[in-house]
């Protein structure tokens, strides 16, 4: 029998799923654990951007009541999964000093396919179209905080799947009927086709990554602890020894003799 083909009623439904426990998850950490360790801002912060440019249309239009608390939801807590990673006491967890790609790398190529490529010569048009564009690219700051990382807990990685599957089921259910999809969109059917290949190159890279680490610490087999990047170094642990008391105390000994 032939694969039938993914409704876009169905990747709505279920992205929106994976949206819902990807936020969740962050917030319960955020809120609760205080621990937003290997979760990148600079990904949150495009992610606000995202929906802010996305959901302009709520400044002049209204569908229905529940597509205007869906698109609040979104722009809600994307603004307060920012705040609480920047203000709450879950930032004293927050890997600054990994966390250092380059917003403007992202941003700027995403406005510039956006002005050039889109269906209407419309700001709104632009806009949707930048929004599109810099989702494809929004989880590079995440694999690269936790590719410098190296270890990192079981739900970031969990976290970090939510958050691009929920795009990716998107472009599946767009490319099973892809020549329609292409006639009325060529270039989101072309940036889900990107995104798709961002997302599982990144997590292929990840998961390689973290398959040779656990190889590594199946190879240690002297005991000795594998660096924790967690800890904190405490000057007091170690001795050091004032090298001109002991030269001074051996020089009556040596002078006895």
């Amino acid at each position: 029998m032939p694969v039938q083909p993914l409704s876009m009623d169905t990747a709505l439904v279920v992205g929106g799923i994976l949206h819902i426990l990807s936020r969740k998850l962050l917030l319960w950490k955020l809120l609760w654990d205080k621990n937003c360790r290997g979760i990148s801002l600079i990904t949150q912060e495009l992610f606000l951007i995202i929906y802010i440019f996305r959901y302009l249309d709520l400044l002049y239009l209204y569908v229905s009541l529940a597509n205007t608390i869906v698109k609040v939801f979104h722009l809600v807590i994307a603004l307060a999964i920012v705040l609480l990673m920047r203000y709450s006491p879950a930032s004293q967890s927050y890997d600054g000093d990994l966390d250092t790609f380059s917003r403007g790398l992202l941003i700027v190529p995403c406005l510039i396919l956006a002005i050039f490529l889109n269906r209407v010569k419309l700001i709104i048009e632009i806009c949707h179209s930048f929004s599109v564009y810099l989702e494809v690219v929004a989880l590079i700051p995440q694999f690269v905080l936790l590719y410098k990382r190296q270890i990192y807990e079981n739900w970031v990685f969990a976290f970090t799947v939510l958050c691009g599957g929920e795009r990716l089921l998107q472009g599946i259910s767009v490319l099973t009927d892809w020549q329609e999809s292409y006639r009325e969109d060529p270039y989101s059917v072309i940036a889900d086709m990107v995104h798709a290949v961002v997302f599982l190159s990144g997590l292929a890279v990840l998961i390689a990554q973290r398959l040779r680490v656990k190889k590594q610490q199946g190879m240690n087999e002297s005991g000795a602890q594998l660096p924790n990047f967690d800890e904190v170094w405490d000057a007091s642990k170690f001795k050091f020894e004032d090298q001109e008391a002991v030269r001074m105390e051996t020089v009556p000994i040596l002078g006895g003799r």
